[in-house]
């Protein structure tokens, strides 16, 4: 009976014991990875976070080959060569090299690089969005695993307490105290911890290729080892704050101001195309047969040689943009851009409206599970704990029976998981918060 009792107080400390671990994590993990690290390898190798650095890069240099000048055009033209004849030099009636160059006026090229510019800070903005996104569907994933390892390590707790239970009334099932129906119902529940122990750790893996995907790691890797302390601090800034950061830094909001204004610039750049261009051309002429004799040329002119002339000539030429039959293509573009930047203001106040519904959301569910952390850590839980261990008194005087003991054991774990889950749901929140907001608001 000694060794009975033996048994059932190391139980109890075994129990007390566990539950300290699980409530103050009061211990270390080694080579675990911060999240911190996490996000900085997730800058240097997600494949479409470089996708979109090579796009901003690409649209610098787009803006630079828009200050430009048209290129220029070079023609030669030989004419009046006789059918009977292959000598392309002296047989020919004449030679021309013709050289034109298009000179846009009243500052097209100044509107277009402009506008160009205005592309690459959109494509900045997609940068940042995408990155900020990242940001967030990573620490989704991290506190996921964390909730899910922490699931684990509950189950496997209450398995081993099952065990311990288990073998400390082995003495009073042999003296026949206690049931068999006791021991398989104790049996039976181990069972059930083990069946979830498998599925959560099934759940881990599936957690484990999102993450990976994001880092740009080999997907099947299982180097994920995250850290157990969790900094839990309340958040001092109130929604009307977070409604004003949202309207002032959020990325995808920017990028579609961006957008309008780039249309702005293409409206300006598309007005100018209304101003006559200039073509400026200059054309050397050879005649291997000399100048062309004409009624009115002077007799001493006509020696029979027939010397070779050369000649040059001058052009200049404007363009008519504004004419009627050919205005209406930059009237109509200007229409165009004019109506798309409505489109788009539209689509702003939209997209606007319904951030501000989930950063309402986001800031309720921080709040709430901010209040359900304190709750939990300091009522539920420890009244659990003391519930079950006087249910296990009370169990060892026959005073109830091991369905009472296991049900109170199993509303114990589940509330321990509510207690983690309502910590993983506050870091979500903060993090939703942080990617509408577009500014972090944790260090």
């Amino acid at each position: 009976m000694k060794n009975y009792e033996l048994r059932i107080t190391n139980y109890e400390l075994r129990i007390a014991h566990l539950f300290l671990i699980i409530l103050m994590m009061g211990f270390t993990q080694s080579k675990a990875q911060t999240l911190d690290s996490l996000v900085s390898e997730a800058m240097l190798n997600n494949p479409l976070l470089k996708s979109l650095n090579y796009k901003i890069t690409a649209s610098e240099y787009k803006a630079n080959s828009a200050d430009a000048l048209p290129p220029p055009s070079v023609g030669l033209d030989i004419s009046q060569i006789p059918f009977s004849s292959l000598d392309l030099i002296n047989e020919p009636f004449s030679q021309s090299l013709i050289i034109s160059q298009m000179f846009p006026l009243g500052g097209k090229i100044s509107a277009m690089v402009d506008a160009e510019k205005k592309n690459v800070i959109i494509q900045q903005d997609n940068y940042q969005t995408y990155k900020l996104n990242l940001i967030t569907q990573i620490k989704m994933a991290y506190y996921n695993i964390w909730l899910v390892d922490r699931k684990i390590e509950i189950e496997q707790g209450g398995i081993d307490l099952l065990n311990d239970l288990q073998k400390s009334l082995s003495n009073l099932y042999e003296i026949n105290r206690i049931s068999q129906a006791d021991i398989l119902t104790i049996k039976s529940e181990s069972a059930t911890y083990e069946t979830q122990l498998l599925i959560y750790r099934n759940q881990r893996d599936a957690e484990l290729f999102k993450i990976n995907k994001l880092l740009g790691r080999n997907l099947d890797s299982k180097e994920m080892k995250v850290t157990k302390d969790l900094k839990i601090e309340p958040i001092n800034l109130n929604r009307e704050e977070l409604e004003q950061k949202l309207v002032n830094n959020n990325p995808e909001l920017k990028r579609m101001n961006s957008m309008i204004e780039m249309n702005k610039s293409e409206i300006i750049a598309n007005d100018k195309e209304k101003i006559p261009d200039l073509m400026l051309q200059g054309m050397f002429m050879r005649m291997p047969k000399g100048m062309p004799l004409t009624t009115k040329t002077p007799p001493d002119m006509i020696d029979g040689m027939g010397k070779t002339e050369y000649m040059y000539g001058l052009m200049a030429s404007f363009t008519l943009p504004f004419m009627p039959w050919s205005v209406d293509k930059y009237n109509y573009k200007t229409q165009e851009l004019q109506t798309s930047n409505l489109s788009i203001e539209s689509e702003r106040n939209d997209m606007q409206r319904e951030m501000n519904s989930q950063l309402k959301f986001a800031y309720v569910k921080m709040q709430t599970s901010y209040d359900l952390i304190k709750l939990y850590s300091d009522n539920v839980i420890p009244l659990y704990e003391k519930a079950r261990s006087s249910q296990i008194s009370q169990y060892q005087s026959n005073q109830t029976n091991i369905n009472t003991v296991i049900d109170t054991g199993r509303m114990l774990l589940m509330q321990t998981m509510n207690y983690y889950m309502a910590q993983a749901d506050y870091l979500m929140a903060i993090a939703e918060i942080e990617m509408i907001t577009g500014e972090y608001i944790t260090k």
